[in-house]
């Protein structure tokens, strides 16, 4: 004789083959509950690779302390370098390495050279017209110094842009000035930035900006019409 329970078993109805089992309706309703909590970091990494220094139009994207040396036989050279100190997107931990925040602690650094294009002197009020590129860098470490132009150059350059600024220098006293400049900006390069910022990149190719600064102008050599200028800044989106 069989055994009744194996014999019971075997005369069981079967299940329709196409009906998952309620374990299988489980286990595929976890499985795709885990797809899902995957998918939001993944998103989330997304958001976070968008660029730096970008923001609506009209908006303050950047800001920036430098010098510029006017050089040359009738002063037609410029020479800019300086340090950002603010930069939309990105924390005060990737631009600075300590305090205070100046030259020597900045991890994002520019340096810009142009031309005089134009020029006229009318009393105490003088107009140049420059144009040139900048660079920004991001600085494997600190260590910039406004004695050393050349440690401005220092690093990745992640940023590069084509420069149109008119200076208009008004003058009040004998070799002193104060200096604003105003101008247009055309991204035409940008790389992928690292360490607190790995995976963004500094702002967009394409993107236009304006440009604003204004500081202390000394001339230093009357006869060649050289100078150094002392500046803060910013560019915004246009």
């Amino acid at each position: 004789m069989g055994d009744p329970g194996q014999h019971k078993d075997d005369q069981a109805p079967a299940k329709p083959a196409g009906r998952p089992t309620r374990r299988q309706v489980m286990t595929a309703t976890a499985a795709a509950a885990g797809v899902g909590m995957v998918s939001v970091p993944a998103a989330a990494d997304a958001a976070t690779a968008a660029p730096v220094s970008l923001g609506q139009q009209g908006t303050t994207t950047v800001e920036f302390r430098g010098r510029i040396a006017q050089t040359g036989s009738s002063g037609q050279h410029f020479t800019g370098y300086g340090y950002l100190f603010r930069v939309s997107g990105a924390p005060v931990s990737a631009l600075f390495a300590g305090t205070p925040h100046h030259e020597s602690t900045a991890l994002m650094t520019m340096y810009a050279s142009g031309d005089l294009t134009a020029r006229i002197l009318d009393m105490s009020v003088h107009s140049m017209d420059i144009v040139g590129t900048l660079t920004v860098y991001q600085r494997p470490h600190p260590g910039a110094s406004f004695n050393d132009p050349a440690s401005f150059r220092v690093g990745k350059a992640v940023a590069r842009y084509d420069v149109t600024l008119q200076d208009v220098l008004a003058v009040y006293a004998t070799g002193k000035g104060l200096p604003t400049l105003t101008g247009d900006m055309r991204q035409t390069a940008a790389a992928v930035l690292s360490r607190p910022l790995a995976g963004k990149t500094f702002g967009r190719v394409g993107t236009r900006l304006r440009m604003f600064a204004s500081g202390l102008g000394v001339l230093t050599d009357p006869v060649k019409l050289n100078s150094q200028l002392e500046l803060a800044g910013n560019w915004s989106i246009e």
